[in-house]
């Protein structure tokens, strides 16, 4: 797959979409996390759950939906489908966003945050096939702003 960089906007240009599909078998569930965390997956896991506790009042917990992305990315978005209010506090960011834009935003700020770990590398790499997909999402620019 052929990529190129738009030099404006400092943003991968990809030739194919990339899709996310939500991953229904348990199997294939229980596999998700150790895929992209490895032994780290636990931690994984509790840093997007409580990041999105961070960033939204509205979030006390509950199921979760996993996605896989085309590129070899993954994402987990809350399960409850409501709008959730986030709050960004260190760019200033307000703003309400379905369940699976705010799973979006949870997990790419728990990818950067657990990237400065020991064993970050996996994380950076996450993060980067997670915004090849936020560049593609129909709610880019708000992911964008939270996200920056």
């Amino acid at each position: 797959m052929k990529t190129t960089t738009n030099a404006h906007l400092k943003q991968p240009v990809r030739e194919l979409v990339i899709t996310a599909d939500k991953v229904t078998n348990d199997v294939e569930r229980l596999q998700c996390l150790p895929d992209i965390a490895e032994r780290d997956c636990v931690a994984l896991e509790h840093s997007i759950y409580d990041m999105l506790r961070i960033l939204s009042v509205d979030y006390d917990g509950g199921s979760w939906h996993y996605y896989r992305l085309s590129n070899g990315g993954f994402y987990m978005a809350p399960q409850e489908l409501k709008a959730y209010r986030i709050r960004c506090d260190g760019n200033f960011f307000e703003g309400e966003v379905s369940a699976n834009t705010a799973g979006i935003i949870a997990t790419a700020m728990a990818y950067s945050h657990l990237s400065f770990s020991p064993r970050g590398s996996r994380f950076a790499h996450a993060h980067e096939l997670l915004s090849e997909f936020i560049f593609q999402h129909p709610d880019v620019r708000t992911i964008r702003a939270a996200l920056d």
